[in-house]
């Protein structure tokens, strides 16, 4: 990991893009591969922490071009290509601003609200539409993700969990979870679904919304799409998704909410962040009682 300053991120910038002047460059998010920045209050400047997550950036701005005119809301669209500098080592990108609040940064009656659904399933309904064979052209794959492959990952999940997530919990849990585990990956039939591009993050956390307006804004933070269950997606927007309901869908949303802090715990590890360690407990504890 580099530790680079905000100088560097404005240098990287003005190294690359000498035609566009910086009057203000606000920190906006810092995640686990990526670092954003506000410039100009107009545009998002996203700069990788890691090859990997470069990588990925490469391709997600090929996809989201192609993708942005088939979805019914906002989502990125990549006006800067920067490449590495003596201040930055990766490639990074920029994008217009889009306006709005993360919903899980609105108020409750907002987040509890049911005005925000339907845009949101229609706009998951197109997304799951994008043809697969193209997804596999703009993301450079020649690996097609069956539901046997989809099955497979989960299993290889689960043996990272055992090694590095098991010994932190208590028995209890690790018993109910192990138990659990076996029984979802031994029934083969909740896994009979048709793969589609899927946003894979797709959470309060990069749903943007105007709540005086009641209108949704845009969807962000594209680095986890891949091809893979819609249903991972849509949740607990079902009654207003237009997509085929298969007959395993409901016991995988069970399944993907029930384990969705381990991939997230599996990763902070993966990365020696110990200080997100505690939050990430606190919500396996609340799926899976001490």
């Amino acid at each position: 990991m580099f530790k680079l300053t905000e100088t560097d991120y404005h240098a990287a910038i003005t190294e690359n893009f000498p035609q566009l002047p910086i009057e203000t460059c606000e920190p906006l998010h810092e995640g686990w591969a990526n670092r954003t920045f506000l410039i100009n209050r107009r545009l998002v400047f996203r700069f990788p922490k890691h090859q990997v997550a470069a990588h990925a950036l490469v391709r997600e701005i090929r996809l989201l071009t192609e993708l942005a005119p088939t979805v019914p809301l906002p989502i990125p669209q990549y006006l800067y290509h920067g490449h590495p500098t003596q201040h930055y080592p990766f490639v990074f990108g920029g994008y217009a601003f889009i306006e709005g609040t993360p919903l899980n940064q609105c108020p409750p009656h907002v987040q509890s609200a049911s005005w925000w659904k339907p845009p949101l399933a229609d706009f998951l309904s197109a997304l799951h539409c994008f043809p697969v064979d193209r997804v596999q052209d703009l993301l450079e794959t020649d690996v097609y993700t069956t539901p046997q492959a989809w099955q497979e990952g989960l299993t290889k999940m689960y043996g990272k969990i055992q090694t590095y997530i098991l010994p932190l919990l208590t028995h209890r849990q690790q018993e109910e979870l192990s138990t659990y585990f076996k029984q979802v990956m031994a029934n083969s039939s909740i896994f009979c679904f048709a793969p589609v591009l899927i946003h894979q993050d797709f959470y309060s956390h990069n749903i943007l919304v105007d709540a005086n307006r009641e209108t949704v804004t845009g969807i962000i933070d594209w680095g986890s799409c891949t091809i893979g269950d819609p249903a991972e997606d849509v949740g607990d927007l079902v009654a207003y998704y237009d997509g085929v309901i298969d007959e395993g869908w409901y016991s995988r949303c069970a399944f993907y909410r029930r384990t969705a802090p381990f991939p997230d715990l599996l990763y902070v590890l993966e990365h020696n962040q110990q200080e997100k360690v505690a939050s990430i407990m606190d919500k396996i504890d609340a799926l899976w009682t001490p």
